[in-house]
């Protein structure tokens, strides 16, 4: 129930759906002498917020607060078993259609997680992700980037894919499952997760409560530490906005659920090596 839920508030939330959705219904409610004057007052009411999510960059506040809530660690000075590194980064669609891989979203995930690979030989380095969507289109993420990796020679031995997992609290639970079947001796200790730095304070508030001591190595930071009140790009203010509602909703649906322990997750909380 909480998948499908979480899915739909999902799409009930995406900005640039829901504005053009809005702008079509009262594009057709103009057409009609009984609504003409009501719809003329919220095509100028949704203009006019347009405008204001351009100017005053609301959806950036929102993104660059979940973005500085970690920093990056100094792995020369950072000690942990393994690393874990969440999916988002393929594209469904043009796989599905086309058989193209492409990395639109969160590319730095990927990246990050070759690097690593490269870098710690000697680490298994996990990759989780199935496909997060409400019906079953045959589509992995982790299967995929494996296939992929592996055709171009990029495959290394320490390299694990966990296949199923629809979100990011299915994530922290099948990756743990990974970790108790093949390495249970690591499972109390230090594992390095990876993911945007965005997505990083709900991610870590769901491992914790799952059981994890994860050390965070937040990737793809979209905002700057500078914020200009000048920005006429719509389209853009919109997306930002979506961007940003999207994980402070997810962080208290996550929160109100029991799926974390801490409405907005920040470094001070440790799980505890046994």
């Amino acid at each position: 129930m909480f998948y499908f839920l979480s899915k739909t508030v999902g799409h009930l939330i995406n900005t640039g759906m829901m504005h053009g959705i809005i702008l079509t219904v009262l594009i057709l409610l103009l057409l009609l002498n009984s609504t003409r004057r009501f719809a003329v007052k919220g095509i100028l009411c949704v203009t006019v917020l347009s405008v204001l999510i351009t100017i005053v960059p609301v959806g950036t506040f929102l993104s660059r607060e979940l973005e500085r809530r970690f920093d990056k660690p100094d792995l020369s000075d950072t000690e942990f078993v393994g690393v874990v590194t969440l999916s988002g980064s393929l594209d469904p669609r043009a796989y599905l259609t086309r058989g193209e891989v492409q990395f639109p979203s969160a590319p730095d995930r990927v990246f990050t997680m070759l690097q690593l690979a490269n870098q710690y030989p000697e680490r298994p380095v996990i990759f989780t992700g199935g496909d997060g969507v409400l019906t079953d289109r045959g589509f992995s993420e982790a299967a995929v980037l494996q296939s992929w990796l592996n055709d171009l020679a990029m495959l290394t031995d320490n390299m694990y894919f966990e296949v199923h997992a629809r979100n990011t609290h299915e994530n922290a639970l099948n990756s743990l499952e990974m970790i108790y079947g093949n390495w249970p001796e690591f499972v109390k200790k230090p594992w390095l997760l990876v993911t945007s730095a965005e997505h990083m304070p709900r991610a870590v508030g769901v491992f914790r409560k799952a059981g994890w001591n994860v050390i965070p190595y937040p990737v793809g930071r979209f905002t700057s530490d500078e914020i200009h009140l000048t920005s006429l790009n719509v389209s853009s203010g919109i997306k930002s906005l979506g961007r940003g509602l999207r994980e402070w909703v997810g962080l208290t649906a996550y929160y109100w659920t029991g799926r974390t322990d801490e409405w907005f997750p920040g470094p001070s909380a440790e799980v505890t090596e046994n």
